[in-house]
């Protein structure tokens, strides 16, 4: 049979009416979903705000600031009431009085809390659309609004306040507006075009959605906490070695998590997890404090060696990291060069403006800055060029192809030399053999880690390594005496 023309044309156009149908429906669904995205993406930022701009100084005074003292606070509420993401602010505590505002007139002021803030006492976090009037007695925004109340946890693991944060919703629905129009041009150009744009988008965003309600991740964080206020997480430390003196000038902290009932997790299941969630710089301060701990106990007998720790991108961007690290060295009698910390080139690459001003703030302090797994990203040179880093780690995969790869003895000796015309210091990653480590000495590397020296210890066994270092290889005795002298 014979299809007429007019067939076609009514096949097309029914086929375009079928494809535009599909399309809005779909466009509908996806409004629903980049709306319910946007005012979780709000969420998770003013909750970030919260506990990184306010947490850390309201959980040791919760009350009684001058207006002096306030300052910061209304700063960081400026910057984001600029960015878009502030509308208004107060935090309460559980009597229904308000610490802190951004209007100040409503500080020391006492109500019935709001719903949601009632909730976040109760350790619950709430986000909620509001149509039309204020619900709060600190909120004086007409129209649709963004209310987060979070709550803000004591030394006991309890709520000890409430933060309640109202977030414009003009500049959100301006974002699903936008998003919306696109899509609707990309669905109504061809069924194809649908197929091949929006279903890969979909099944991204459902990963998404799913990853983020993931049971098992929120179980592992909410364990991660506990472990955090119940000291289950220890430090193991990896001793660097001079190769030119055979000193000891600082080890590298790991963490090691021993789980009660699941035994020993990985860190990089457990680090990963708590990366990308609220608990990362609660969770950082605390290991920082833990190997500062262990460094005053190893200084307390004779040892001067440093303590460097991980800091993830979270961290970099962490404005109150300097603030804190004054703090916990204050707290364990410690000099600023005593502490140092390592992170790489993918923790500094989401913001590196951002990045660049946090770790100016702890270098102007004397923390001694490390470039980790150098070599493996994708901007070393500007990372050297811009930022106060003061010594770079070459990563192991170099390192152990040493001997063997002609390919990889010049990385490493090209690294070295291009270091050392910075003035910066090199130390080798995964070092495991004399023949490696002699090869490093005549490259003139400055300094060597890995497990031809030591695996990473526990303090006790650091403290004995210290009066009587062993390296578990048998080197020459020219190399032993230098090593060990």
């Amino acid at each position: 049979m014979r299809l007429r023309p007019g067939f076609l044309v009514t096949f097309t156009v029914l086929l375009v009416l079928i494809a535009g149908g599909v399309g809005y429906l779909v466009s509908d669904l996806l409004t629903s979903d980049i709306q319910k995205e946007q005012i979780s993406a709000a969420r998770e930022r003013t909750e970030l705000l919260a506990n990184s701009a306010f947490g850390p100084a309201l959980k040791r005074k919760l009350h009684g600031r001058t207006a002096n003292e306030l300052k910061h606070f209304d700063e960081a509420a400026l910057a984001a009431e600029r960015s878009g993401d502030l509308a208004s602010l107060a935090v309460w505590d559980t009597q229904g009085r308000i610490v802190y505002a951004t209007d100040h007139s409503q500080i020391d002021k006492q109500y019935l809390p709001p719903p949601a803030v009632k909730e976040a006492l109760a350790q619950h976090k709430t986000v909620s659309l509001l149509q039309h009037h204020p619900t709060s007695p600190i909120d004086k925004t007409d129209g649709k609004q963004v209310q987060v109340a979070v709550p803000l946890y004591g030394a006991d693991g309890k709520a000890q306040a409430a933060f309640e944060i109202h977030v414009p919703y003009a500049p959100i629905q301006a974002t699903i507006t936008s998003r919306t129009h696109r899509i609707d041009f990309i669905l109504l150009g061809a069924m194809l075009l649908f197929m091949a744009a929006i279903w890969p988008r979909l099944l991204a965003a459902s990963r998404a959605l799913k990853e983020q309600s993931d049971p098992e991740k929120k179980l592992l964080l909410a364990e991660l906490r506990k472990a955090i206020d119940e000291e289950q997480l220890e430090l193991h430390y990896q001793p660097k070695v001079d190769l030119r003196t055979g000193a000891v000038p600082s080890v590298e902290a790991l963490v090691r998590w021993n789980h009660p009932k699941k035994g020993r997790i990985s860190p990089a299941e457990f680090m990963t997890v708590a990366s990308g969630s609220d608990l990362m710089g609660p969770l950082t301060v605390h290991l920082i404090e833990l190997a500062l701990r262990d460094c005053a106990a190893w200084r307390k007998a004779g040892v001067t060696a440093g303590v460097a720790v991980n800091l993830s991108a979270a961290n970099v961007l962490d404005e109150q990291l300097p603030a804190e690290v004054d703090r916990l060295l204050a707290k364990w009698d410690l000099p600023s060069k005593s502490l140092g910390f390592e992170l790489t080139e993918a923790a500094i690459q989401a913001d590196p403006e951002k990045a660049g001003l946090v770790m100016r703030d702890l270098a102007d302090r004397g923390i001694r800055l490390g470039l980790d797994d150098f070599g493996t990203g994708y901007s070393s040179l500007a990372v050297l060029r811009d930022l106060p880093i003061r010594e770079i780690k070459v990563d192991r995969a170099f390192v152990n192809g040493l001997t063997s790869s002609s390919a990889d003895e010049t990385i490493v000796r090209s690294t070295i030399g291009l270091a050392h015309d910075l003035d910066l210091s090199v130390t080798a990653e995964g070092v495991e053999d004399e023949d490696t480590l002699r090869h490093l000495a005549e490259l003139g590397c400055d300094e060597a880690q890995g497990y031809f020296f030591s695996k990473p210890l526990e303090l006790a066994n650091l403290l004995t390594w210290f009066e009587k270092p062993v390296i578990d290889a048998e080197p020459e005795p020219a190399v032993e005496e230098a090593l060990l002298s």
